[in-house]
C-alpha cells in the first residue's frame, strides 16, 4: 500500500468522512460556514469529500469551506 496515498474511509454515524470532520473541528469558520450550508450544498461537499487523494486536496476543501467558498 502506497502510504503517500490518502484514504479517508472512515465514516462518522452522522456521513461525515473522518478526515473532512477533524478538519473542520480545526477550523472554526469552517464549522460554521458547514452549518449554514444547504442540504445541497452539504451533499455536494460530501461527495467531493469522498473522492480525495490526499491530505492536500482535503486541506484545501476545508480551507475553502472556512474561506466561505463552498
Amino acid at each position: 500500500m502506497d502510504m503517500n496515498q490518502f484514504h479517508d474511509n472512515f465514516m462518522l454515524s452522522n456521513g461525515l468522512p473522518m478526515g473532512l470532520a477533524m478538519g473542520m473541528a480545526m477550523n472554526e469558520n469552517a464549522m460554521n460556514n458547514y452549518s449554514k450550508l444547504t442540504e445541497y450544498e452539504k451533499e455536494k461537499l460530501l461527495a467531493d469529500s469522498k473522492h480525495v487523494k490526499s491530505k492536500e486536496e482535503m486541506n484545501q476543501i476545508i480551507k475553502n469551506l472556512g474561506d466561505g467558498l463552498y
